[in-house]
């Protein structure tokens, strides 16, 4: 199972609403700090078409988050997030480890949705390492 980001300390609950669907430019993110009962939580949501995923906004290798040393961190093709403070990069999509500090490394999925009021939200589901190696998925997919 891939519910790394429960373990922190101030990961939000399920229905927890994380931002507008409509706030996130195609093709790009938002970083986000949900704040909640548990405190205040990180997070980096990705939109292709209608389609959105997310990741807690911190890097394994030092925890910083990802966007700490500006907001320029996808490749110019889209497919690697890199950290801005040591260029750990990661594949858009799983997470995984591509690049540098970030080869054997993984950034924790945190499984959202679109709901009816076209709000992106903390979703239910369990993130296993097959629905995450699909991440970006739209409705008909495992992840949204």
């Amino acid at each position: 199972m891939c519910d790394g980001w429960k373990s922190y300390r101030s990961a939000p609950s399920i229905g927890t609403l994380v931002c507008s669907a409509g706030s996130i430019p195609d093709a790009g993110f938002k970083s986000v700090v949900v704040t909640s009962a548990a405190g205040t939580f990180p997070i980096l949501v990705f939109k292709t078409g209608d389609a959105v995923h997310a990741f807690v906004n911190a890097c394994p290798h030092q925890y910083l988050p990802l966007d700490h040393r500006g907001d320029s961190i996808l490749s110019a093709d889209g497919a690697v997030i890199r950290c801005t403070n040591h260029g750990a990069g990661f594949c858009f999509s799983t997470g995984h480890g591509v690049e540098g500090l970030g080869i054997d490394q993984k950034l924790d999925v945190v499984p959202v949705r679109i709901d009816e009021l076209g709000r992106v939200v903390i979703d239910d589901r369990t993130i296993t390492a097959d629905t995450a190696d699909n991440n970006g998925k739209n409705r008909a997919g495992d992840l949204r």
